[in-house]
C-alpha cells in the first residue's frame, strides 16, 4: 500500500455512506442518559452495557468509552460502521486523508469483553468494519470480536476498516470470521497507517476480483506501521488474476520499521499472475532503502501451506519480497529493503515462480540472517533457500 492507491471515486461513494450510517458527530455532554453511566472523559468514560448503547457511540465520536460486559449484535442484520472515511478532497494527494470530524477519534476500551455476531453487507463501500475509520488520537484496545461476517469493497475488516494514525492494541478476533473485499482486506484492520500491537486474529479472508491488492488474516495493507507480538490463524484466498500482496499475517508492511515476534498458522491459495505472497507478509520494505533503512523482520515463526499456479511469483515462507511491481516503477526504482533475522518457517509451497523458504525474492539491499526453515518447496520454477537468487534480475520480475 502506498499513498495514492485509493481511488478518487471513494470520495463520492463514502460521502453517500455518511447519510446511511446511522448518524455521526462529535462529543456531547448530554450522552449520560444514553449509556450505562460515565461522562465520556478519560477519567470517567461512558460505560457500554447493551447493543443499543454501542450503537450510540457513533453520536459521540471523540468520547471515551469502556465496555462493562459482552455484547451480542445479532439483532443488527447489517451493522453500520462507527466512524466513516471520507477524503478531505478529490485531489490525489488527499485521497487517503479523512475528514477527521467523521472518523472515530475517541478511546474505546473493551475491558476484556467480547462483541459478537457482527454482520456487515456493504459490497460497494469503503471503510467497512465494526469501526469504519479510526483516526487521529483514536484508539481501540482490550477488545475481542467474535463471529464477524463482513463484506465491503475496500478497507474491509472485522474490527477496523481504516486506521489512520490510531492505536490498535490487545484486540482479538475469534470464532468463525469471514471477511471479504477487493482492496486492503484483513481480519482486524483492513488497511492504514497505525501500529498493531499484541493482537491476534482467527479468520478466513477472501480477496475478490482481479488485480486486487492486499489481504491478510490479521491486516491488509499497512504502511509506516509496526506489527509487534501479533498472531494469525486461518486462510487467505485470492483466486483472481493479477493480485498484489497476499500474506498470512499481513498483506504488506510498506515503509515499516519493524515486524517483531509474530506467529502464523495459515493456508494461502492464490490465482494466476498473483505476486508477492508470503506466510507472514506478502511484501515489506522501505522503497529504495538499504542497510539500516530496511524493514526489520525479527523473531517471527510459523507454518504456512501456500498453493499457487506456475505463473504466480515471488512466494516466500516469511515474505514474498520487497515491494516492486510494474505499476509503480516510475516511483520505485528497486525493491524495498528487508532484513530478516532469527525467524523460523515450516510448511510447504506448492507451485509458483521465484520461490524461497524465507524470502521469495531478495534483492541485493536485503538480507537473511540466523533463520531456519523446514519449508518444503514443491514444483517451483526457480527456488532459493537463503537470501539471494543470483540468476533472477529485475527485468525478470515483469
Amino acid at each position: 500500500m502506498r499513498r495514492g492507491n485509493l481511488k478518487i471515486w471513494v470520495f463520492l461513494l463514502l460521502l453517500a455512506s455518511v447519510f446511511t450510517s446511522g448518524g455521526c458527530g462529535g462529543s456531547s455532554n448530554d450522552g449520560a442518559a444514553n449509556f450505562a453511566g460515565g461522562s465520556g472523559t478519560s477519567a470517567d468514560p461512558w460505560r457500554i452495557a447493551t447493543a443499543g448503547q454501542l450503537n450510540g457511540v457513533r453520536n459521540h465520536l471523540d468520547g471515551h468509552f469502556v465496555l462493562t460486559g459482552d455484547i451480542d449484535l445479532s439483532s443488527y442484520s447489517n451493522w453500520a460502521p462507527i466512524g466513516v472515511f471520507v477524503p478531505i478532497s478529490e485531489a490525489p494527494e488527499d485521497e487517503e486523508t479523512p475528514v477527521i470530524e467523521l472518523t472515530f477519534t475517541g478511546v474505546f476500551d473493551g475491558g476484556g469483553h467480547t462483541i459478537s455476531n457482527v454482520t456487515i453487507n456493504a459490497p460497494e463501500s469503503a471503510g467497512v468494519g465494526l469501526f469504519g475509520c479510526v483516526a487521529g488520537t483514536g484508539a481501540v484496545s482490550n477488545l475481542t470480536v467474535a463471529n464477524a461476517n463482513v463484506q465491503g469493497q475496500m478497507l474491509v475488516a472485522g474490527v477496523i476498516g481504516y486506521g489512520m494514525g490510531s492505536s490498535v492494541e490487545n484486540v482479538k478476533l475469534t470464532g468463525n470470521n469471514n471477511i471479504k473485499g477487493a482492496f486492503l482486506v484483513g481480519g482486524i484492520v483492513g488497511g492504514g497507517f497505525c501500529d498493531i500491537v499484541g493482537c491476534a486474529a482467527q479468520a478466513n479472508v477472501t480477496l475478490l476480483g482481479d488485480k486486487a491488492q492486499g489481504a491478510g488474516v490479521l491486516a491488509g495493507g499497512m504502511e509506516t506501521s509496526d506489527i509487534i507480538d501479533c498472531s494469525a490463524t486461518g486462510t487467505v484466498t485470492a483466486l483472481g488474476s493479477g493480485n498484489i500482496g497476499v500474506g498470512g499475517l499481513v498483506a504488506c508492511a510498506m515503509y515499516s520499521e519493524s515486524v517483531l515476534r509474530c506467529t502464523y498458522d495459515v493456508t494461502i491459495t492464490v490465482g494466476e499472475n498473483n505476486v508477492l505472497i508470503g506466510g507472514l507478509l506478502g511484501y515489506a520494505g522501505i522503497a529504495n532503502g538499504a542497510g539500516d533503512s530496511a524493514t526489520l523482520i525479527s523473531d517471527c515463526s510459523g507454518k504456512a501451506v501456500i498453493n499457487a499456479p506456475a505463473d504466480a511469483e515471488r512466494i516466500g515462507g516469511i515474505a514474498g519480497g520487497g515491494f516492486f511491481v510494474q505499476e509503480y516503477r516510475e516511483y520505485i526504482s528497486k525493491p524495498g529493503a528487508i532484513r530478516v533475522t532469527n525467524c523460523q518457517t515450516s510448511g510447504e509451497i506448492n507451485g509458483g515462480y521465484i520461490v524461497g523458504s524465507v524470502l521469495g525474492y531478495a534483492y541485493d539491499n536485503s538480507s537473511v540472517e540466523g533463520c531456519t526453515s523446514d519449508m518444503k518447496v514443491n514444483g517451483a520454477a526457480a527456488k532459493q533457500v537463503g537470501a539471494t537468487l543470483n540468476d533472477i534480475t529485475l527485468d525478470d520480475l515483469w
